[in-house]
């Protein structure tokens, strides 16, 4: 009893009738008219099933059930239809907006067996909704564990002080497929795990920090640039300019920071800082998972970022 059906008609003794045969078997509510049917949903919907009368003035069964499916697309739609009426309620199924149409008068038997078909049907829809639902949580935990496992200290700081994955996706996401002024650039610092190997994770630190200062003095100050992986960096940009115009200017800007001098046990050491970087518009793009697979998919081709 817990599944509310609802019946709509222009005629209340008509409703009255249909409480009147159902009540014992099911949670029936009336609405006299489209108008107050749609009020009666809005205030105390969901229901499972509504039955509404083909003929009503102003808005007709098929269209009042149209509107019912806007508005609660789980809810199963039946209408009730004379003999004069059959072609618009076949009509009315084959476009959708109805589960199925019984003709009037109704007997007792044949409404319950119709009612109790589309329950199955509504149990079955929010099932679906609900499976649904709990899939997409467990596709955004996956994403979030994914990005927690590239970039360890997205929720702190990260060894250049600069913000990490999280808040360039804060940042990106609106800008997906609509500006078409922003371009994302990736910068590897190539030589990192070679800096690790050969001298420490203190001076990989100071090697790393020399990289991140160098490209926040090279952008622009409105030039937003994050912590995207150990040895990654990326910039979020706006140029008024074509992707190949800003890949010359910044292929001139890392052509400049090949030189790095390095403090290890008390010894200067002159080393090169090569950076390469890949470019894409992200007005080309809807998701930002996309744009993260289109530069994986550049780089392994390419081989000069890497797998991001």
């Amino acid at each position: 009893m817990s599944d509310k059906i609802l019946f709509v008609d222009d005629e209340p003794a008509v409703l009255n009738g249909y409480k009147r045969l159902l009540h014992r078997e099911f949670a029936v509510e009336t609405a006299v008219g489209a108008e107050r049917g749609l009020a009666v949903i809005q205030v105390f919907g969901p229901f499972a099933i509504v039955i509404s009368d083909m003929r009503m003035p102003g808005m007709n069964g098929a269209e009042f059930l149209a509107q019912v499916r806007q508005r609660t697309p789980e809810t199963v739609r039946v209408l009730l239809t004379g003999y004069t009426d059959i072609q618009a309620a076949i009509c009315a199924v084959n476009e959708g907006n109805i589960f199925r149409y019984l003709t009037k008068p109704c007997d007792k038997e044949t409404m319950a067996d119709a009612i109790k078909i589309g329950l199955t049907r509504y149990h079955s829809a929010v099932t679906e909704k609900e499976l649904l639902r709990k899939a997409k949580i467990i596709e955004l935990t996956a994403e979030d564990q994914e990005t927690t496992e590239l970039c360890p200290w997205d929720n702190g700081e990260s060894p250049t002080g600069l913000p990490g994955p999280t808040q360039a996706k804060i940042l990106l996401e609106p800008l997906l497929g609509v500006d078409l002024k922003c371009y994302v650039v990736l910068f590897k610092i190539t030589m990192l795990q070679t800096i690790e190997l050969r001298y420490g994770e203190e001076a990989t630190g100071d090697y790393l920090n020399y990289a991140a200062q160098f490209l926040t003095q090279s952008l622009r100050t409105e030039d937003r640039l994050f912590h995207w992986e150990r040895d990654v960096l990326m910039a979020v940009v706006h140029r008024q300019i074509s992707l190949g115009a800003l890949r010359m200017e910044v292929d001139r800007l890392t052509l400049s920071s090949r030189e790095y001098v390095m403090q290890v046990n008390g010894k200067r050491i002159m080393t090169a800082c090569p950076i390469a970087f890949d470019i894409l518009p992200v007005s080309q793009f809807s998701a930002f998972n996309d744009m993260l697979t289109a530069f994986s998919a550049r780089a392994t081709r390419a081989n000069s970022i890497g797998m991001i």
